[in-house]
Protein backbone atom coordinates (compact mmCIF):
# COMPACT_ATOMS: atom_id res chain seq x y z
CA UNK A 1 0.00 0.00 0.00
CA UNK A 2 2.83 2.39 0.80
CA UNK A 3 4.77 1.71 -2.40
CA UNK A 4 1.68 1.82 -4.60
CA UNK A 5 -0.22 4.82 -3.21
CA UNK A 6 1.66 6.85 -0.62
CA UNK A 7 5.17 6.94 -2.13
CA UNK A 8 4.25 8.10 -5.68
CA UNK A 9 1.92 10.77 -4.32
CA UNK A 10 4.48 12.07 -1.82
CA UNK A 11 7.60 11.99 -4.01
CA UNK A 12 6.09 14.03 -6.83
CA UNK A 13 5.72 17.26 -4.84
CA UNK A 14 9.14 16.84 -3.25
CA UNK A 15 10.96 16.30 -6.56
CA UNK A 16 9.07 18.95 -8.52
CA UNK A 17 9.45 21.61 -5.83
CA UNK A 18 13.27 21.55 -6.12
CA UNK A 19 13.63 23.72 -9.28
CA UNK A 20 11.24 26.31 -7.83
CA UNK A 21 13.28 26.43 -4.62
CA UNK A 22 16.48 26.81 -6.64
CA UNK A 23 15.06 29.73 -8.62
CA UNK A 24 13.95 31.38 -5.38
CA UNK A 25 17.42 30.91 -3.91
CA UNK A 26 19.08 32.40 -7.02
CA UNK A 27 16.75 35.39 -6.89
CA UNK A 28 17.37 35.90 -3.17
CA UNK A 29 21.14 35.69 -3.59
CA UNK A 30 21.03 38.12 -6.52
CA UNK A 31 18.94 40.56 -4.49
CA UNK A 32 21.26 40.38 -1.49
CA UNK A 33 24.33 40.79 -3.70
CA UNK A 34 22.76 43.81 -5.37
CA UNK A 35 22.27 45.40 -1.95
CA UNK A 36 25.83 44.52 -0.92
CA UNK A 37 24.82 41.95 1.70
CA UNK A 38 25.62 38.73 -0.18
CA UNK A 39 28.93 37.12 -1.02
CA UNK A 40 32.17 38.97 -0.21
CA UNK A 41 33.13 41.85 -2.52
CA UNK A 42 35.21 40.78 -5.48
CA UNK A 43 33.37 37.50 -5.90
CA UNK A 44 31.57 37.54 -9.26
CA UNK A 45 27.81 37.32 -8.94
CA UNK A 46 24.73 38.48 -10.82
CA UNK A 47 23.74 40.95 -8.13
CA UNK A 48 27.16 42.58 -8.08
CA UNK A 49 27.10 42.85 -11.87
CA UNK A 50 23.68 44.52 -11.70
CA UNK A 51 25.02 46.98 -9.13
CA UNK A 52 28.03 47.72 -11.35
CA UNK A 53 25.70 48.30 -14.30
CA UNK A 54 23.55 50.63 -12.21
CA UNK A 55 26.56 52.64 -11.07
CA UNK A 56 27.96 53.03 -14.59
CA UNK A 57 24.93 54.23 -16.53
CA UNK A 58 27.00 54.76 -19.70
CA UNK A 59 27.69 51.01 -19.91
CA UNK A 60 24.05 49.93 -20.25
CA UNK A 61 24.99 46.59 -21.81
CA UNK A 62 26.31 45.32 -18.47
CA UNK A 63 22.89 45.62 -16.84
CA UNK A 64 21.08 44.33 -19.92
CA UNK A 65 23.27 41.24 -20.29
CA UNK A 66 23.10 40.42 -16.58
CA UNK A 67 19.34 40.89 -16.48
CA UNK A 68 18.95 38.68 -19.57
CA UNK A 69 21.04 35.91 -18.00
CA UNK A 70 19.01 36.11 -14.79
CA UNK A 71 15.67 36.00 -16.60
CA UNK A 72 16.69 33.11 -18.86
CA UNK A 73 18.06 31.10 -15.92
CA UNK A 74 14.91 31.59 -13.85
CA UNK A 75 12.65 30.79 -16.81
CA UNK A 76 14.53 27.60 -17.61
CA UNK A 77 14.38 26.45 -13.99
CA UNK A 78 10.66 27.17 -13.88
CA UNK A 79 10.07 25.29 -17.12
CA UNK A 80 12.10 22.35 -15.81
CA UNK A 81 9.99 22.23 -12.65
CA UNK A 82 6.81 22.37 -14.68
CA UNK A 83 8.00 19.57 -16.97
CA UNK A 84 9.01 17.44 -13.99
CA UNK A 85 5.60 17.97 -12.44
CA UNK A 86 3.87 16.92 -15.66
CA UNK A 87 6.13 13.88 -16.12
CA UNK A 88 5.82 12.62 -12.55
CA UNK A 89 2.15 13.32 -11.95
CA UNK A 90 0.61 10.00 -10.82
CA UNK A 91 -2.89 11.15 -11.78
CA UNK A 92 -1.89 11.32 -15.46
CA UNK A 93 -0.49 7.78 -15.48
CA UNK A 94 -2.21 5.32 -17.79
CA UNK A 95 -3.70 2.49 -15.76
Amino acid sequence: MITRHVLPNSLTPVITFLPFRMSGAILALTSLDFLGLGVPPGTPSLGEMLAIGKNSIDAWWISLATFAVLVITLLLLTFMGDALRDALDPRKAVV
